[in-house]
């Protein structure tokens, strides 16, 4: 039934003209991947989405939007039925065969795949309010990010030192899955003033061993929380991390994923927030607030 679905509504979305030209100001959008539709939120622009994929977190009232899947399992058939007047994507949208069926029906179809890192947020946030013709929102939100660029310049200028840094996105099997190489949580750990310590041994996401894990030993851990749920439950229990620097010193944190990692426009502030654990006896820029959203806390059993 999915083929005969899927053509259905490939032919009619020829016949009523939708695939036939890009929209100039959309009105019914589609988003997969929770930084732009977080952008579309912040340039209160959300009227115009239809559907988001599962990443589409913040804010919680995005989650009450028609859902189209996992940003890296779209769902063709999904898509299609909201009759969209522009896809928008991140680079990670997919699969492949599902972004070729849909650019291939004529769906205006954009995926923002070169400014998917920490130094592209602003112009992420620029090219998607010129999609959506509203330019100048786009300009006023990008250069309020200007605060927190300063204040994270500030903080490292106070200080030489690099901590030595272990990211862990989750456990499986009492196996850890961290941050290598080429990982989002690499390129923050470096912008916030640390060191990844497995960096040079590791590439993307990797589990890593009880005796890679001792040989390590992370000044500084930080855990991801998903969605605002609870973090990593007690990481220094593992034997792992119980002997670690960061056990006996206490330095176990958790950032909510979406947060600290969305390369949204909440990042840069995320990152402030990483350097100042990263940097504890930093001080912040006078006048400087933290005034986006943030689900980040101290490991509940290190708090104590």
């Amino acid at each position: 039934m999915k083929p005969l679905f899927v053509y259905l509504v490939v032919i009619s979305l020829l016949t009523t003209g939708l695939a036939k030209a890009a929209e100039p100001n959309p009105q019914r959008i589609v988003v997969s991947g929770g930084s732009i539709t977080e952008i579309i939120y912040a340039l209160d622009e959300q009227s115009r989405i239809v559907g988001v994929d599962s990443t589409s977190v913040f804010p919680v009232a995005a989650k009450q939007k028609p859902q189209i899947g996992y940003v890296r399992k779209i769902s063709t058939e999904g898509i299609l039925s909201l009759t969209p007047d522009l896809v928008l994507g991140e680079a990670d949208t997919g699969p492949k065969k599902v972004v070729t069926q849909l650019q291939s029906t004529g769906v205006n179809m954009v995926i923002l795949s070169d400014e998917d890192n920490f130094l592209g947020i602003e112009n992420k946030i620029n090219h998607v309010a010129e999609l959506l013709n509203v330019p100048a929102k786009g300009q006023a939100l990008a250069n309020s990010l200007k605060a927190d660029r300063d204040a994270l310049h500030y903080v490292l200028s106070q200080s030489d030192y690099k901590p030595r840094v272990l990211f862990i996105l989750s456990v499986r099997s009492g196996q850890p899955i961290v941050a290598g190489a080429h990982t989002s949580a690499n390129e923050l750990i470096n912008a916030a003033g640390g060191i990844n310590i497995v960096a040079k041994q590791l590439d993307n996401w990797k589990p890593l061993s009880t005796e890679a894990a001792l040989a390590f030993n992370p000044d500084v851990i930080i855990t991801m929380g998903r969605h605002g749920d609870d973090p990593l439950t007690n990481i220094t229990k593992l034997d792992h991390f119980k002997f670690s620097n960061a056990a006996k010193n206490k330095q176990v944190y958790s950032f909510d994923g979406s947060y600290l990692l969305g390369m949204g426009p909440r990042t840069p502030q995320a990152v402030v927030e990483l350097a100042s654990v990263l940097h504890p006896k930093a001080k912040l820029p006078a006048g400087y607030k933290f005034r986006f959203a943030k689900t980040s806390e101290t490991t509940p059993e290190l708090s104590e």
